[in-house]
């Protein structure tokens, strides 16, 4: 796969296909692999679909201190450059949605929509952000193997853990080759990262808010609350998926995103000239 020096060290990414380009950020102690099954499904139908490996994940440099979301951004935007793609569909998940948030704040002409799964805008309580700093050091002294088994069913299903072996295994794959370092820089700079629920106000372009209907972190919630900030955003909740519905139930993700797709891109006229597709039709299109 290539990997990019940007200002900020090597890093890993994928580019497939041709078209308009779809770019895809991972979550924490992932790594652009998850996005194997998105891949296959929009470069059949005409999509150019780019995956960046955050700061620190899969094929970009270790690093140690701490990666903030600011770095995160600049250096996906710098693979933006560097292949040449001025605006794009920024597809994020989790952690990574909220470094599109953090890229739509600095360079919001680099979206001509966004997709937003399984993340928020606001900021950590203050319990949560000291969690997050203490499992930074936790990484660091113990490495990712014994978190990982700890994380696997807060990202994915009890139902996925019990009846998807395969996907899995493939998570804890992607989880336990994460360097522990790096992976502690990374959780520092999310604790520390910016309030995005101004940048999420703002936001004037087509926008998808996803969330799996068993996800233990959203409990309900916080896709509803990120939706109902963004004006006009489309919040769809796709059933038997945890955390991850990208992963876990990817028919069901990919049958939302090519439905919003259709909903903004019409015999080639830009996000935005078209009429809007209606939650119905969003929410029929997991049955489909």
């Amino acid at each position: 796969m290539p990997i990019l020096a940007t200002r900020f060290g090597p890093v890993g990414y994928s580019d497939h296909g041709s078209g308009p380009a779809l770019v895809f950020v991972h979550g924490f102690l992932f790594d652009k692999r998850m996005w194997q099954p998105q891949i296959e499904s929009f470069v059949s139908i005409g999509y150019r679909v780019i995956c960046v490996d955050m700061v620190g994940f899969g094929e970009s440099a270790a690093a140690c201190g701490t990666i903030t979301m600011a770095m995160q951004s600049r250096a996906l935007l710098d693979v933006l450059d560097d292949r040449g793609v001025g605006a794009a569909v920024l597809i994020g998940y989790s952690m990574g949605g909220q470094v599109v948030l953090d890229l739509l704040e600095r360079y919001p002409r680099r979206a001509n929509a966004v997709v937003l799964s399984d993340t928020f805008a606001g900021l950590d309580t203050p319990e949560v952000g000291a969690g997050r700093r203490a499992l930074a050091d936790r990484l660091v002294a113990e490495g990712v193997s014994q978190y990982a088994e700890e994380f696997l069913p807060l990202v994915l299903s009890e139902r996925t853990v019990r009846e998807r072996p395969a996907v899995t295994a493939h998570a804890r794959e992607m989880m336990t080759a994460a360097h522990p370092v790096t992976a502690a820089a990374a959780l520092r700079g999310r604790a520390t990262r910016r309030d995005y629920t101004e940048t999420a106000r703002g936001l004037d372009i087509p926008s998808l808010v996803v969330a799996g209907a068993e996800d233990v972190f959203d409990r309900g919630v916080l896709a509803a609350e990120l939706a109902n900030l963004i004006p006009d955003a489309r919040l769809v909740i796709i059933p038997e998926a945890g955390h991850t519905p990208s992963m876990e139930t990817p028919a069901a993700f990919d049958a939302v995103l090519r439905e919003f797709l259709r909903s903004i891109r019409r015999d080639g006229r830009l996000p935005g000239q078209e009429e809007k597709v209606t939650a119905r039709s969003l929410s029929r299109a997991i049955q489909n």
